[in-house]
């Protein structure tokens, strides 16, 4: 029996070999495939690793560029602020110069106008009447003067004369004694 059962087994076995062979060899198969897959997915985890590094490197070259933004704005706030110093300096340099050129015109009139003023005085004016008389007619007048009066046309408008009315207003120069708007008397023939 123990024989049967040897060769039994042995039959069995023998029989059995053949499966036995086809599953060693799909499970090879199918390790061959799971070594494939895996080559395969360390290829894909290699290539994400590497995208991910040059994000990374992207990531820090932004964020160096973020700050040369900063450094940028405040190199223009600076410059900007270096622009209104210098402008404002330009403005107190012009203002400075100008005002400067105006005193220097001021002292040229006003030189000017002393020099006019003693041409003026240096004429010969005429005779000056310095005193005046009280025999003018007392009965008259009264006349506003109006721009372009003079003493003498006045005098020929009411029949009176030029020492008359310079005696009766105590006008001592007959070619300025008159001012627009000035209430003068005129003395006048009974």
């Amino acid at each position: 029996m123990k024989k049967i059962f040897t060769a039994i087994a042995i039959s069995l076995a023998a029989a059995c070999a053949p499966a036995q062979n086809y599953a060693v060899a799909d499970l090879e198969q199918d390790l061959a495939l799971l070594k494939r897959e895996v080559g395969k997915l360390r290829l894909e985890v290699e290539r994400l690793n590497s995208e991910n590094e040059a994000l990374r490197k992207e990531i820090n070259e932004a964020k160096n560029s973020s700050t040369s933004t900063e450094e940028m704005n405040a190199t223009a706030a600076s410059l900007r602020a270096e622009i209104a110093a210098a402008d404002e300096q330009n403005k107190r340099e012009i203002l400075a110069a100008v005002r400067k050129e105006l005193d220097s015109l001021a002292k040229q009139t006003n030189a000017n106008l002393e020099k006019l003023a003693g041409a003026i005085g240096s004429k010969p004016q005429g005779q000056i009447q310095a005193s005046f008389s009280e025999s003018y007619p007392k009965m008259g007048v009264t006349h506003t003067v109006v721009r372009g009066d003079t003493i003498s046309a006045i005098a020929r408008k009411y029949g009176s004369t030029v020492k008359w009315i310079q005696d009766a207003n105590h006008i001592a120069d007959a070619n300025r004694g008159l001012v627009v708007g000035q209430t003068i008397f005129v003395p006048t023939k009974e």
